[in-house]
């Protein structure tokens, strides 16, 4: 894909009942970048009293966020073969989270993509490096 089929990358995004149950929304898409933005909810938080979100939920979205801006480029989701996550600070519940994936190498076996997530406030909460098969792109 030269130009990013938005419809097509929406579709993929929304379509999963767990990307549906995390509320996740497209934002933006060009070729090798995507932009994908979540709601915390309560239910998603971590301990007794409610005030973080579990890492696990940063994770997914980083790992989303990655897939889908070699998405904006092959035109289908990718498995994941590896995630690396560092957490920065914690989500809070209530905040938008906005997660941004960026294509860093895409081969014709493997790609690799970057993805950061932001709070409200534009501060990084995680940031991540995927590894991704693309082969399947291929095949």
């Amino acid at each position: 894909m030269t130009d990013v089929d938005i419809a097509r990358v929406e579709q993929l995004l929304t379509t999963p009942a767990y990307h549906q149950w995390l509320g996740l929304e497209l934002v933006s898409a060009a070729p090798g970048r995507v932009e994908i933005a979540m709601g915390c909810r309560a239910e998603l938080t971590a301990d007794v009293d409610g005030s973080y979100v579990h890492g696990g939920i940063l994770a997914t979205l980083l790992d989303v966020a990655g897939d889908f801006a070699l998405v904006t480029e092959l035109g289908v989701g990718l498995p994941t073969i590896d995630l690396r996550v560092d957490y920065l600070r914690p989500a809070r519940p209530g905040d938008r989270l906005l997660a941004v994936g960026t294509v860093v190498r895409r081969g014709r076996s493997l790609g690799v993509a970057d993805a950061v997530v932001t709070n409200p406030d534009g501060k990084q909460l995680a940031v991540a490096r995927g590894l991704y098969s693309t082969a399947v792109a291929s095949a």
